[in-house]
């Protein structure tokens, strides 16, 4: 049997069939005959111990890309806020940056200064007090509304 590079080496590091099933694109058969022809055991059943802390979740959960942003890869809400979750306690992706980057609470809303849909990376993470200092800022130097 010919199996696929990415396949098996997703196999080989661990993942669950259906996680590689998603991963690369293929059916949850394929990858079963996979790990039988690179005779891998299976994957232990039940569920995965959490993460460290919240903060190792978010980082497990995300993805550099160009311009120092960070693509959010893990669970976003109705809305598409990033959500984070760790041991039961679910927070914005944002709110984790933001406490990353300043190591304290954001005050208001935690959003992304940056365009980059969806960036949570915790240098791009403003709050609402930071925010009002930079439209202060903004108009003091150039006038009228941002």
């Amino acid at each position: 049997m010919k199996i696929r590079a990415d396949i098996a080496e997703r196999l080989r590091q661990g993942l669950t069939v259906h996680q590689v099933a998603a991963e690369c694109h293929a059916s949850h058969h394929t990858v079963t005959k996979a790990r039988n022809a690179l005779r891998l055991p299976p994957c232990k059943q039940g569920r995965r111990p959490a993460a460290g802390t919240i903060e190792d979740a978010f980082h497990a959960r995300t993805e550099p890309v160009d311009g120092g942003h960070l693509k959010w890869t893990g669970h976003v809400d109705r809305s598409g806020t990033p959500i984070v979750s760790h041991r039961r306690v679910y927070q914005t992706a944002n709110r984790v940056a933001f406490r990353i980057r300043h190591g304290r609470e954001p005050i208001g809303k935690a959003l992304p200064s940056c365009d980059y849909p969806g960036c949570v990376a915790p240098d791009h993470i403003d709050d609402q007090p930071m925010r009002e200092h930079n439209r202060a800022t903004y108009h003091a130097l150039f006038g009228g509304d941002q």
